[in-house]
C-alpha cells in the first residue's frame, strides 16, 4: 500500500491552494477578551471578532497590530480574524482551513474526518493515516509547533505511531504559513512532551510532509517543501 510520499502531490512553487470568497478588510487590534474573541477597530468602528485557532498567537494578536477580517456567521459574531501582520507578510489565523489547504496536495477521493477509536484523523488512503497541523510561529527561521501546549496533537501523533506498529502507514502534514521559514521544528520550550513524541514518531517511520505556504492578496500560495531541522 501506498505511504504519504507515494500519494503527496506537490504543486508549482506560487500555485494558489485556497482563496477567500469574502471581502478581507484590514483592521487594528483593540483588545482580545479571552483566546476565541478579538475586538478589531476599522472605519471608526470597533467590531468583536471570532478568532478559530486554539494557540496563543501572542506575536500575531495584539493591542495595535494589523489584521485582515471577513464577514462569517456567528452565534456571536459576524467577522472573522483571517490573518495577522508580521513585518511585511501576513499570516493566516484561522484552522478552518487547514483541510481544504492540506488536501490540494492529496489524492482526489481521499476519506475526511475519519474516527479511529476515540479520535478523528484527518485523512485516510487505503491504510494510511494522515493527520494535519497548522504552524503560524517562526524561531531563528525555523516554523515551529505548537504554541500553546496540546495534548490533542501528541494523541494523534501516538495513535499514528500505533496505527504503523500494527501493520499501517502513516503521515504528518504541517502547514508552515511562513513564507521565510527554512525548515521546522516542534516547539519543545512550550510542549516537551509533543516534541518527544515527534521525533519518536518520525523515529519510527511517520511520513512528515511540510509545505511552506504564504498569504497574498487573498489567497493562500505553495513556497515549496520545506525539511525538518537538523538538531
Amino acid at each position: 500500500m501506498a505511504g504519504l510520499e507515494e500519494i503527496i502531490q506537490v504543486p508549482r512553487i506560487g500555485e494558489t491552494l485556497y482563496s477567500f470568497s469574502e471581502a478581507l478588510v484590514k483592521g487594528t487590534v483593540i483588545d482580545r477578551p479571552n483566546r476565541f474573541l478579538v475586538n478589531v477597530g476599522f472605519n471608526g468602528n470597533i467590531v468583536a471578532c471570532h478568532l478559530h485557532d486554539p494557540g496563543r498567537l501572542r506575536e500575531l494578536i495584539f493591542p495595535g497590530n494589523k489584521v485582515l477580517i471577513r464577514n462569517t456567521k456567528g452565534i456571536r459574531t459576524s467577522h472573522s480574524v483571517t490573518a495577522a501582520l508580521d513585518g511585511n507578510d501576513w499570516i493566516l489565523t484561522d484552522t478552518r482551513v487547514h483541510s481544504q489547504i492540506a488536501s490540494r496536495f492529496l489524492p482526489v477521493g481521499i476519506r475526511k474526518e475519519v474516527a479511529v477509536g476515540n479520535h478523528r484523523i484527518d485523512f485516510q488512503w487505503q491504510d494510511t493515516l494522515i493527520e494535519v497541523k497548522g504552524c503560524t510561529m517562526l524561531r531563528n527561521n525555523a516554523a515551529t509547533f505548537p504554541d500553546a501546549p496540546t495534548k490533542r496533537g501528541r494523541e494523534h501523533l501516538e495513535l499514528l505511531r500505533r496505527h504503523l506498529a500494527n501493520g499501517g502507514k502513516s503521515g504528518l502534514i504541517v502547514l508552515a504559513f511562513r513564507k521565510s521559514a527554512k525548515c521546522f521544528v516542534p516547539n519543545s520550550e512550550t510542549d516537551p512532551d509533543f516534541s518527544r513524541e515527534f521525533y519518536g514518531a518520525l523515529n519510527d517511520g511517520v511520513e512528515v510532509f511540510i509545505p511552506r505556504l504564504f498569504f497574498e492578496d487573498g489567497n493562500i500560495k505553495f513556497g515549496g517543501p520545506i525539511g525538518v531541522c537538523r538538531h
